[in-house]
């Protein structure tokens, strides 16, 4: 190396060190940007109030700054609604296990059938698939109030004449800022490796 390369190089460095360092740092920032743009923003949530199952008021802007897994179900629901509440309890310890559920991530489930998922027959639901109430939510609420997060939520739901319902089979991710991101199937439709690398991602 000639004296006048070797002078350039002593003199400068520590600018050359920092730019590279300073690419680096703004590529790695680039890449997880983008891949939270390839999640794209399906519409932004009207904000909402409802009842959870420990006496306190639930409203979704209070848990801005969480991903959040939104389900609805009726307790006396003989298949698909308990199905997806399993395979939610297996993420939840999946979810824990990386340190992300409560903290980062939360899950929200909904009765559209209030007048038999009284706050105690949710709260033994939620007891009876392992439930960790500190960062899942069982939420319920007059008939009108439910109506109008279902209807914001693009579910339908009709009561049938045995009183069971007939819904829409859709869940939904929602991200810290209250957009929804996702819509997926229920149950058996559930692929719950891409659901947590969703999650996971919205997360960082």
């Amino acid at each position: 190396m000639s004296e006048g390369k070797a002078s350039f190089w002593q003199r400068h460095w520590f600018s050359v060190a920092a730019a590279v360092l300073a690419l680096l740092v703004v590529g790695v920032f680039g890449y997880q940007y983008w891949q939270k743009s390839q999640i794209p923003v399906v519409k932004q949530m009207n904000d909402f109030t409802l009842d959870n199952i420990d006496g306190s008021t639930f409203t979704l802007s209070e848990t801005n700054g969480k991903v959040r897994l939104v389900e609805f179900i009726f307790t006396h629901c003989p298949d698909i609604c308990p199905a997806t509440t399993f395979n939610m309890a297996k993420m939840q310890e999946q979810l824990k296990a990386k340190g992300l559920f409560g903290d980062k991530v939360a899950f929200v489930t909904i009765t559209f059938d209030p007048e038999r998922d009284t706050p105690e027959v949710l709260k033994a639901y939620a007891d009876k698939f392992g439930a960790d109430q500190s960062g899942w939510y069982f939420l319920r609420g007059d008939q009108a109030a439910v109506e109008k997060v279902t209807k914001d939520f693009g579910i339908a739901v009709l009561k049938q004449p045995d009183g069971s319902f007939a819904h829409t089979a859709r869940m939904f991710l929602v991200d810290k800022d209250g957009n929804m991101r996702r819509m997926y199937g229920m149950a058996s439709d559930m692929d719950m490796d891409n659901m947590l690398k969703d999650i996971e991602q919205l997360a960082d």
